[in-house]
């Protein structure tokens, strides 16, 4: 946790969640003994009872065939507003088995076993593998030196209810949200409470999940909306455990690899949105800056000028009046006719963005009016409107719109209709963190429950208005989230600094974020504070490039021509790059919508049993064979760590093979990407925008066939509108390349890489029974 001391932790304007401080030496009070109410195929029942003779209900179900829901209420508890966040499937069975001092359940894959007296739990899933809890885990004194399933009374009167699992030696943790410490926890005590980070270099985190992925073959998911805490062998190095400050424990245990484990909690919490096709190009911001209409034009202008590829022009909060940014209207000042500016953009391929935020400044016209309905929090001591500072002092106070009341959901909805009513494609839902611990929303909800729960309200509206305005899509671009979120598609990871460490926390948050059921995440190219250097500037473009969505933006200029020639050509090399790789992209980004799993893959996810895997955590796989590994400081060298098998610098080099680190140079134009031998790359021709439209044409690059283990090669080519073909090639003895095409989609040209041009050319190929010139590709010596 935070240290009280350090000076990140003085800011005024960070909501911190109500302190967990026990009531005594005597407030632990551990679940003892249990016996059995009900043990079916459904579910087991069993009334426990803790050390200080609590009486309570523990319930057992089954939800999938990886994966329990266990419940823990104990007797008299008051009940208070709440929400759940995890939609629990019904209908799964198991077999139950009772005994004289036990129950067990077996599903599909999974297994658990409970033991009534003393009370302990294990699972043990499909591969033999066993998940223990820790229970009577005591020091020399004789204290527990664990939180066993059971409560512990606070000093404000709440309970927190708990639980412990034993951990191995070896064991590493992962996901609970955006992590900049991250992305493996183990020896960290987290706290899942969503707070404005105040940068990108420190525990607070803009993203929590309460989703723990463990290397030891299981998740965990707790569904709460309250300030969860996560002791992952921090406190006691044999143990994890989880504390929950609500009036119930209730989560989920799933077993399985790390992907069948999110393919779960893709089950359990929703789909992630898919963005629309333009969203996967770059998108370009004129920064925190005061902006105009003629600034915008200027930006289209040169961007097209350049030929730099560029889908979405973003204008940021001056697009209202200064110091109005709750107001969600026009500076007609300084844009006088705002949908002819949008339209305009539009001509030239652009969508438009703009910034919004949940907040109503004290000096807004609207806030009179607001505060007289009953539209914001109250303050749970005085009765009255929550005013505060989220500006850092540099802008009036503000209130928080209550979005649980029916009247402020309405009005604010006119006001993003209004917003989207100039044209504008996508919103950027900036903030949401605000909520204070001590309020009360129209539903009778306190700010302890409703702050986590606030961003999913507020980008849940969004989305909704967006949907409505666009006739399509429900995409916000936004900073903050909790469990469910990635139905709202876009997040960005807030505010860094332009500094070389930012860029390194940033990578390693967006990376935890992947393993927390989030697929799709950018970050501001360059940093947000301060202005980077020519080199950092390159390094960051070339990191946000190859990352699942890309933006620039910042409080001074990001773009790409303002940093030198040296430093436009290789942001311009990396921006065409990710164009010829969008095919690529796009196909990823359905498959992992359909699966759960993330875009952007951390080595841990294919490979959790290999300790290299978890060390090597500034590298990731954008889809199953590129492997991107960013240069995170200056000078242009670094270790990158290779999986099983050979790998190739994607635009030419020597091959390098894996498993094995490898230390690599790369000239400050050359993007740091390496490709899967054997793999079958879908490529295009770089074009200066994605766009909606059906890709027309796509070459199907087979990387070294001859020198793959296997000649024969697969993979699924989705476009936008939902049409899908699967694309397989055979290298035959003869060296007959034969490709085929199921479900129909573009043209398919056939490329080989790794050949010479006249080896590639003596090749014979015939795609779906055509005869079909086999090209070279991309031209170098591998």
């Amino acid at each position: 946790m935070p240290s009280p001391l350090h000076p990140r932790d003085q800011a005024s304007f960070v909501a911190p969640p109500p302190p967990l401080i026990p009531a005594g030496p005597t407030a632990l009070d551990p679940v003892v003994t249990a016996t059995i109410v009900r043990a079916g195929a459904d579910a087991a029942v069993l009334d426990v009872r803790t050390a200080a003779g609590r009486a309570g209900t523990l319930r057992l179900r089954p939800t999938t065939a990886r994966s329990v829901r266990v419940t823990l209420r104990m007797a008299g508890v008051p009940t208070a507003p709440r929400v759940s966040v995890v939609d629990a499937p019904a209908g799964e069975r198991c077999h139950t088995e009772r005994a004289p001092n036990a129950v067990a359940l077996q599903l599909d894959a999974l297994r658990v076993e409970v033991r009534l007296a003393p009370f302990s739990m294990q699972l043990t899933d499909c591969q033999g593998h066993v998940l223990r809890q820790a229970t009577d885990v005591r020091g020399p004194s004789g204290d527990l030196t664990v939180l066993p399933l059971g409560v512990t009374e606070l000093a404000d009167g709440r309970l927190a209810h708990h639980d412990s699992w034993i951990t191995e030696p070896d064991e590493h943790f992962y996901g609970l949200g955006e992590r900049f410490t991250g992305p493996d926890l183990r020896g960290q005590s987290v706290e899942c409470w969503i707070q404005d980070a105040q940068g990108s270099t420190g525990t607070r985190s803009y993203k929590a999940v309460p989703y723990l992925l463990s290397s030891r073959g299981y998740a965990v998911l707790v569904d709460t909306t309250t300030a969860a805490v996560f002791d992952l062998a921090h406190s006691n190095t044999g143990a994890w455990s989880m504390t929950v400050p609500d009036e119930l424990l209730d989560y989920y245990v799933i077993t399985g690899t790390p992907a069948e484990c999110l393919a779960v909690y893709r089950d359990l919490t929703g789909p992630a949105l898919l963005p629309p096709k333009w969203a996967f190009g770059p998108w370009i911001s004129g920064g925190f800056r005061q902006d105009t209409a003629n600034e915008v034009r200027e930006r289209a202008r040169r961007i097209r000028e350049h030929r730099f590829p560029c889908d979405v022009l973003h204008i940021d909060t001056y697009w209202q009046p200064h110091g109005s940014w709750s107001d969600m209207r026009w500076d007609t000042e300084a844009f006088p006719r705002p949908r002819a500016l949008v339209e305009e953009l539009g001509g030239q391929g652009f969508h438009v963005s703009l910034w919004m935020n949940p907040y109503v400044g004290v000096d807004s016209p609207f806030y009179g009016e607001a505060d007289r309905a009953g539209w914001f929090l109250r303050s749970t001591s005085s009765g009255t409107t929550w005013v505060g500072q989220v500006w850092g002092g540099t802008h009036p106070d503000t209130a928080v719109l209550d979005l649980t009341h029916p009247g402020a959901v309405d009005w604010f909805r006119g006001r993003i209709r209004q917003a989207l009513a100039s044209g504008a494609s996508v919103l950027k839902t900036d903030f949401g963190e605000a909520v204070p611990a001590d309020t009360v929303a129209h539903n009778g909800m306190t700010g302890d429950r409703l702050h986590n729960l606030y961003p999913l309200l507020y980008n849940d509206l969004v989305a909704e208005v967006t949907r409505e305005a666009t006739a399509g899509h429900g995409l916000t671009w936004g900073r903050s989230t909790w469990t469910g979120g990635q139905r709202h598609g876009a997040k960005w990871t807030g505010d860094p600094d332009a500094g070389w460490p930012d860029l390194a926390s940033t990578l390693r948050a967006g990376l935890s974020l992947s393993l927390s059921g989030h697929p799709f995440w950018s970050h501001d190219i360059g940093g947000f504070h301060g202005t980077p250097d020519a080199e950092l500037f390159v390094r960051w473009a070339q990191f946000g490039l190859l990352s699942p969505l890309s933006r620039f933006h910042g409080m001074t200029s990001r773009l790409p021509w303002d940093f030198g020639e040296e430093a436009y050509a290789a942001v311009l090399h990396a921006a065409r790059l990710r164009m010829s790789l969008l095919a690529h992209l796009y196909s990823a980004a359905v498959e992992a919508v359909r699966t759960g799993e993330p875009l952007a893959r951390p080595m841990f996810l294919d490979h959790p049993d290999r300790p290299d895997a978890h060390t090597a955590d500034l590298q990731y796989l954008l889809g199953p064979d590129l492997l991107v590994a960013p240069l995170y400081a200056p000078g242009g060298r670094r270790q990158v760590w290779f999986p099983p098998g050979t790998w190739l610098p994607y635009r030419g080099g020597a091959p390098v093979t894996g498993p094995a680190w490898h230390h690599v140079e790369l000239p400050l134009a050359t993007a740091p990407l390496w490709l899967r031998v054997g793999a079958l790359l879908l490529t295009m021709a770089s074009a200066d925008r994605a766009g909606s439209a059906p890709f027309r044409e796509v070459t199907a690059v087979w990387v070294h066939p001859q020198a793959a283990a296997s000649r024969t090669a697969r993979t699924v080519l989705h476009d936008e509108g939902g049409a899908r073909a699967v694309i397989s090639a055979d290298l035959s003895d003869g060296d007959l390349l034969t490709a085929r095409t199921e479900g129909g989609g573009p043209r398919l040209r056939i490329a080989v890489g790794g050949l010479p041009h006249s080896a590639s050319t003596a090749l014979t190929a015939v795609v779906n029974g055509e005869p079909t010139e086999v090209e070279a590709w991309p031209g170098t010596d591998w």
